[in-house]
């Protein structure tokens, strides 16, 4: 609309200029028949002749065109030079109008700075506070590992006489001290120091484990988590050139080289026995004790292994001593293709945790994040986190392998599976998966490694998830995507 009003005008001075040209040409033309009668000198009546002549009437006429021509190319060249023009009307709207906005843009940018500090010192409180947060919570992991946790209380009223009613009413109102000393009052004889102080013997019997077979007390040295940890790892060290030796075989050759005294070997014994078994909220001693009562698959253990170090190598491939964040999640992700961005990101939280990193600070030093100390490599954060992640991806592989084995049954835990069912749920769960590594998982669900597989009998579904739960089971490669037939 601006631009046409813009046309108008300037059709309209075009309009004007013309009539101007005209009117300028009739006033010459009367100026020069004025001057023509000046000239002739003659009378009224010769005027009125001399306008009659012809010859007279020609020249004038050829003047006027000449006059004409000559106005319309100067006309015409003015409307080309200042074609381009803005009338001075609009000129000064124009710039009273950018005035204006100078202002405005000048008061805007005044708020904005304004704005754009207060932004910058809000940003920087932020980060001062996180900061401080990040610090508080360290300081409250810290007082979590140093302090004494909290007893389950409520525990002890499967373990004495008259249930939970009567030890609500013992326990009711009273501190934790005069708790447990209401609890060794009820356990009577069990509570002893002598019972504390010493473990009774299992004796010699074959149907016990050879290193727990000793008759007679043993003293209780009351091991520490950390000296439980150090052991532990140090049995799993000694038995990486001994993964075909079962655990309870190698437990008992390991206490044998050890210790030459048959009543120091089973002190010992019994004592990491027992702590392992009184820790088991612990990965670590509850991964160990898994596989020395066979409750677990050793592979377990070792496959965390091989995920650590794989991860190691794949951040130092180039002999870097430090790497940044985004490197590190670049080879998690080259090395777990099948992680989430999810669980990348939880790595890469748990390392920053671990490492004590500021929100300014993306170098991982790759010696502190992989560093193994005496208690084991699968005490660090990183490692509980991958061990956490391989559990949880582990249980989705289950369920789906459940739903494909019973779909939308009632009651399906009752249902048999065979072997060739079996086979069936791993191809189409996992088609990637390969016949030596779906082979070991199935005779690790029917528990028999020799057997020709054809001649296992079928088993309950619940005791085939079971058995699966606690075994080295994980995804080959994704359900949908790169899947390959398998002949059944």
């Amino acid at each position: 609309m601006g631009k046409r009003k813009d046309d108008q005008f300037s059709d309209y001075l075009l309009l004007m200029r013309e009539r101007d040209a005209r009117y300028t040409l009739y006033f010459e033309n009367v100026a020069l028949h004025l001057k023509l009668k000046e000239l002739d000198g003659t009378s009224r009546g010769a005027v009125e002749y001399s306008h009659g002549d012809p010859v007279v009437l020609r020249i004038a006429l050829d003047r006027c065109r000449e006059q004409l021509s000559t106005t319309q190319t100067n006309l015409k060249r003015m409307m080309e030079e200042y074609s381009e023009t803005v009338p001075r009307r609009d000129h000064e709207a124009l710039e009273t109008k950018h005035c204006d906005l100078n202002k405005t843009l000048d008061a805007v940018r005044t708020e904005y700075e304004a704005l754009q500090n207060a932004y910058r010192r809000l940003v920087g409180q932020k980060k001062s506070m996180e900061e401080e947060l990040l610090e508080c919570q360290e300081r409250c992991r810290e007082l979590e590992r140093s302090g004494t946790p909290r007893p389950r209380w409520e525990v002890c009223a499967d373990f004495i006489g008259g249930g939970r009613d009567r030890w609500r009413q013992l326990a009711d109102g009273l501190s934790s001290r005069e708790r447990l000393l209401v609890l060794l009052k009820e356990l009577g004889p069990a509570a002893e120091s002598e019972h504390l102080e010493y473990f009774d013997g299992l004796g010699t019997d074959p149907s016990i484990p050879a290193y727990l077979r000793h008759s007679g007390r043993v003293r209780n040295l009351r091991l520490s988590r950390r000296e439980l940890s150090v052991i532990i790892n140090d049995i799993w060290r000694s038995k990486r050139h001994a993964t075909h030796v079962p655990m309870q075989d190698f437990v008992t050759r390991y206490f044998e080289e050890r210790y030459q005294q048959p009543s120091v070997r089973a002190e010992w014994a019994y004592n990491v026995c027992a702590g392992a078994e009184q820790t088991l909220d612990e990965a670590q001693a509850r991964l160990w004790w898994g596989a020395l009562t066979a409750a677990l698959d050793e592979r377990v253990y070792w496959a965390l292994r091989r995920q650590w170090d794989g991860l190691r190598d794949a951040c130092g491939l180039r002999g870097q001593e430090t790497i940044s964040l985004e490197e590190f999640e670049k080879a998690a992700r080259a090395l777990f293709p099948l992680k989430s961005e999810v669980d990348i990101k939880n790595l890469t939280d748990v390392v920053k945790r671990q490492l004590k990193l500021k929100l300014n600070h993306t170098e991982i030093h790759l010696d502190k994040l992989f560093y193994e100390s005496e208690e084991g490599f699968d005490r660090t954060e990183l490692a509980r986190e991958l061990y956490r992640q391989r559990q949880q991806a582990q249980d989705k592989y289950l369920r789906e392998l459940l739903a494909e084995l019973a779909p939308r049954r009632p009651h399906p835990e009752h249902r048999a599976v065979s072997v060739d069912a079996l086979k069936r749920a791993f191809a189409i769960i996992d088609p990637a998966i390969d016949h030596i590594r779906m082979e070991r998982y199935i005779r690790w669900a029917f528990s028999d490694q020799t057997s020709d597989l054809s001649s296992i009998n079928p088993l309950p579904l619940r005791t085939i998830i079971t058995r699966l739960a606690s075994g080295d089971i994980e995804r080959v490669g994704p359900r949908q995507k790169g899947a390959r037939k398998i002949k059944i």
